[in-house]
């Protein structure tokens, strides 16, 4: 048995966090290989420590950890390492890994490390991280992020530029260490929409979707999406310009306050976190898509977004290049007028995104699921299904 073990999982009260790792497990599991996925869920609470071991939805194991010292808890993982590999057997009723699939170096990579020198196993690291290479130089914990990477087996970034981020990062690691495995993505499901293509229209709706979790504000600038909003209405008043927002978190109390201060909070609607059939309904009614990140590991709902057929605005960083594209859409410079220039264009010249623009076997569970396969039974030199 193969253990996963990660930080970010989906649950009731985060329903999108670590949802691409969700979907790499599951197309592993639909593949027959015998993978347990251990979420090391750890959260502010009232008390000093509270422990628990359950069961998830998926059939996921959950180490449940609500602490007061919950932040020291979680950048110390040699504390979950030392509880894990005690009770991991009399808590789940299964036996020792043959190996262990960490995802995220920081901190699931470094729990790894440390549970492979007690179980004496080995292990790869699927890498998510968009500040993963940034954090192979960081002054507290740069040394042991490195130190990860180097014990693994294998590095699985999760696309080319990643790779080649580490690469440049992990100069010491042999780039044969480095295998890129995409996010597993039923896109096929995301069915394509005819949509009319009508120049300069009377109203026009901008659909954004990202966290709204404080540690992504820099990432995720839905704040130059509401100033580029005041910019557009102020332009053109005489058009009703309004921007759909899907995605939660303790930011939209603040992002609420700015979209008032600057005069466009009756033009947004707030929508909370959707499932895949509400998204897609989203994606369906919009009239561009508009992804204002300063940087990205893969950009899944870019992708779900042009293949509904609905033309993109993002910012012009390495994950979006092979996406967007003259037929799919402009990228930008990451600034409220670059972005607000960008939706103008797509206003006055509309584009109609073609269908099967992208490859959806590319991103398929099967295949995504056939390629860890195969780095199992290359790396581990054993049946990855016993």
């Amino acid at each position: 048995m193969i253990l996963w073990l990660t930080y970010w999982y989906p649950d009731k009260e985060n329903p999108v966090r670590g949802n691409f790792i969700r979907s790499q497990w599951l197309a592993a599991k639909s593949l027959g290989l015998d993978v347990e996925l251990l979420f090391v869920d750890i959260a502010k609470g009232k008390s000093l420590m509270d422990v628990s071991w359950i069961r998830g939805d998926d059939g996921e194991y959950i180490l449940r950890v609500r602490s007061r010292a919950w932040k020291t808890i979680y950048h110390t993982p040699i504390w979950a390492s030392k509880l894990i590999s005690r009770q991991w057997i009399n808590k789940t009723g299964l036996r020792k890994p043959s190996a262990l699939h960490a995802n995220v170096v920081f901190p699931a990579g470094l729990l790894s490390e440390q549970l492979a020198r007690k179980w004496d196993i080995p292990y790869v690291i699927t890498e998510h991280w968009s500040k993963a290479a940034k954090w192979t130089r960081h002054k507290l914990f740069g040394k042991k992020v490195r130190s990860s990477y180097e014990e693994a087996l294998a590095i699985l970034p999760v696309s080319d530029h990643l790779s080649l981020e580490l690469m440049q990062c992990l100069p010491d690691i042999s780039k044969n260490n480095f295998r890129i495995i995409p996010n597993a993505i039923d896109i096929n499901s995301f069915k394509y929409v005819e949509r009319k293509i009508n120049s300069q229209k009377k109203s026009f709706q901008i659909l954004g979707v990202a966290s709204l979790i404080s540690s992504n504000a820099h990432i995720k600038r839905i704040d130059l999406s509401i100033e580029a909003l005041a910019i557009l209405k102020r332009k053109y008043p005489d058009v009703i310009w309004s921007y759909v927002h899907a995605g939660s978190g303790d930011r939209l109390n603040f992002l609420q306050d700015y979209a008032k201060g600057l005069g466009v909070s009756e033009n947004i609607k707030w929508l909370g976190a959707l499932n895949s059939k509400e998204l897609y309904e989203e994606y369906s009614k919009a009239d561009v898509f508009l992804q204002p990140s300063k940087y990205e590991t893969f950009g899944i709902v870019v992708l779900e977004a042009i293949q509904t057929g609905l033309c993109v605005v993002t910012s012009d960083i390495p994950a979006f290049q092979t996406w967007v594209n003259e037929q799919t859409g402009i990228r930008v410079e990451l600034n409220s007028k670059s972005i607000a220039k960008g939706i103008e264009n797509i206003w006055k010249n509309p584009l109609k995104v073609p269908r099967d623009v992208l490859d959806p076997k590319k991103y398929a569970p099967s295949k995504v699921g056939a390629q860890i396969k195969d780095v199992y039974r290359d790396l581990f030199s054993l049946n990855p299904a016993s």
